[in-house]
């Protein structure tokens, strides 16, 4: 998210010796690279489609369990007085690592609890660290939920727990969950809550915490007396910088009607969790409700828009601040009966294109790598697509750096690449990732890192 230019300095005796290091470096600190949730790095220029397809492994850190995350990256972290690049990442016993992005060594390491389920979304039925962490440099501190519901303020050079906190953000882990990333303003740290396998008893929602006083406020789209209302997607909320304005798209609940409340809606709400707008798009299908971020982005001429993925295979989208006047246009881009079309598109300033990981065939929309661009009317449409992968198969969100495109096909374990403008695919993992790949990848600095359900955090590079 940040480039900075790094300078050590180094003492010796009684001299004094400067070595600068003015190499030129992106950070990624949160979940999707910015807090719209785009997913894309629009600083890479070492990966492009001339040179990506000279990617090969050059690490692999054992996680310990199987990992929905997408890892974030600080560049010059203090540790023992020498900077570091550090990549952060958990998994789902509850570990939760600062990793040397050099070597691919453990720098240090904490475990933040974990839950014994009956749910089998997770293989062993074990949930801990599922939702990226908020990477705060000018506090030199990381922000990230637990398996224990709670959130942490952990020091980025030694993992220390910040004095005051954890932050409670459910008192029931047993049965609510945070699978989405922690999202970070200047005022709130914003996370989220479901449940296992939607079994109640659990209140899905929306928790902030005032990172000044470590107050919390909350939104619970079914309220408090109704079970349900689950908020799922991997991006966690995404918030508006211009309006401060955050965004959340919700499960339903366990009620009927299963949209009771705010349930499965788009919801637009204050910094402090007041709703603004909300929708119910009206869906059809055997599993309706949103697993799914939103997406914040604006094309050239274009209102500054919104989008969300639906289970039932619809791409709805909207204007900001006129969500109650219902979709903008609706996309029936997976199939109907595909419980699986979530997570959240990516969005290039670049190409201006949205692309999409999708899961199964719908009409003239394929599973694979699906790219959308915008007409002068503002609607999307089909720009290319690129047929890969296993159907009906949940997938990575995807990621955008340098001219490329990169998504995980699930459960084929397969990390893919495609020139972001022509859809032509220019490298693929191919064997060498032995696990399903759910969680989006992370692309910095001529690096790529992907965790997968063999427990293995992955570092591809040229």
């Amino acid at each position: 998210m940040l480039r900075r230019c790094f300078v050590s300095l180094s003492f010796a005796g009684l001299g004094v010796v400067l070595s600068a290091n003015l190499a030129l470096a992106t950070e990624w600190l949160t979940y999707g690279f910015d807090l719209e949730r785009t997913g894309e790095n629009p600083f890479e220029t070492v990966l492009t489609p001339a040179t990506v397809g000279g990617l090969h492994q050059i690490w692999t850190f054992n996680l310990g369990a199987v990992t929905i995350m997408q890892p974030v990256l600080a560049e010059g972290v203090m540790v023992n007085g020498s900077p570091k690049t550090l990549v952060f990442m958990g998994a789902e016993h509850g570990d939760f690592y600062a990793i040397d992005a050099d070597t691919g060594t453990v720098v240090w390491q904490r475990n933040l609890g974990s839950q014994d389920t009956v749910c089998s979304d997770i293989p062993d039925t074990i949930f801990g660290v599922s939702g990226s962490p908020a990477i705060d440099r000018r506090r030199n501190r990381l922000y990230v939920v637990g398996g224990d519901g709670m959130m942490y303020s952990l020091n980025l050079s030694t993992g220390a727990t910040v004095t005051g906190w954890p932050v409670a953000i459910t008192t029931d882990p047993a049965h609510e969950h945070t699978y989405g990333a922690v999202t970070l303003t200047t005022r709130f740290a914003y996370a989220e809550l479901a449940s296992y396998c939607d079994i109640a008893p659990y209140h899905g929602g929306v928790v902030s915490v005032d990172l000044r006083t470590l107050q919390t406020h909350r939104f619970f789209p079914a309220g408090r007396s109704i079970n349900g209302g689950g908020i799922w997607g991997p991006g966690g909320v995404s918030v508006d910088p211009a309006t401060s304005h955050v965004y959340t798209a919700t499960g339903n609940a366990l009620y009927n009607p299963e949209y009771v409340g705010y349930c499965e809606d788009v919801v637009e709400l204050s910094p402090v969790l007041k709703v603004l707008g909300a929708n119910y798009p009206g869906l059809v299908g055997g599993d309706v409700d949103f697993g799914a971020t939103p997406i914040l982005y604006q094309p050239p001429g274009c209102a500054p828009m919104v989008a969300a993925k639906n289970k039932s295979g619809v791409l709805v989208t909207y204007e900001r601040g006129n969500l109650s006047n219902g979709p903008f246009q609706r996309l029936q881009v997976a199939s109907v009966g595909d419980w699986q079309f979530n997570g959240i598109p990516a969005w290039s300033e670049s190409t201006h294109l949205l692309y999409i990981g999708n899961s199964s065939d719908s009409g003239i929309f394929k599973h694979g790598m699906v790219a959308l661009s915008v007409d002068s009317n503002c609607q999307l449409q089909l720009a290319w697509q690129t047929t890969v992968g296993p159907n009906f198969s949940s997938v990575s969100p995807p990621s955008v750096a340098g001219g490329v495109v990169y998504y995980g096909d699930g459960f084929g374990g397969q990390l893919f690449a495609f020139n972001a403008a022509t859809g032509t695919q220019v490298w693929s993992s191919a064997t060498t990732i032995h696990g399903a790949i759910y969680g989006a990848p992370m692309v910095v600095n001529g690096r790529v890192y992907v965790g997968a359900w063999d427990g293995n955090l992955y570092c591809f590079g040229l």
